[in-house]
């Protein structure tokens, strides 16, 4: 069977045009890039914050000497912020994404995703460890 061959009138992009097509695509790819790196900082932020609060809890501790050791207050802080942590550590992990490497289609579908998963991993991260400073920050 022959089919007609469709042909559709086109012109060349402009200059400005493909300056802001290759931008976009090179936004989108250091997009990922910047989720893996701030996940980096917060893992930080946690260890940071988790050390103080603890050195704070030994310091009152210490104080409270005759007493006997009563049930911190702050575990639940120190669960969210241990699943923040576990959390942004998945965001820099590498995770398979198969793909076809000769398909253009497939490698963006799997960037996407890649992207969705990470910026997802990052947002439960950063809640967990939000509601762990709240939580501290109440107990005070």
């Amino acid at each position: 069977m022959n089919e007609a061959e469709t042909i559709l009138e086109s012109r060349p992009a402009s200059d400005d045009e493909l300056f802001y097509l290759k931008l976009a695509r090179d936004e989108f790819a250091a997009s990922l890039g910047r989720l893996e790196e701030t996940a980096k900082y917060l893992v930080g932020a946690i260890g940071a914050v988790a050390g103080l609060v603890l050195a704070g809890l030994q310091v009152k501790l210490a104080v409270s000497q005759g007493q006997a050791a009563p049930a911190t207050p702050l575990t639940w802080p120190f669960v969210l912020w241990g699943v923040s942590a576990v959390f942004a550590i998945f965001v820099f992990f590498p995770l398979p994404y198969r793909h076809y490497s000769g398909s253009p289609q497939s490698i963006r579908q799997k960037f996407v995703k890649a992207r969705k998963v990470k910026w997802s991993l990052l947002l439960i991260s950063t809640l967990a460890f939000a509601a762990g400073l709240l939580l501290a920050a109440w107990q005070f």
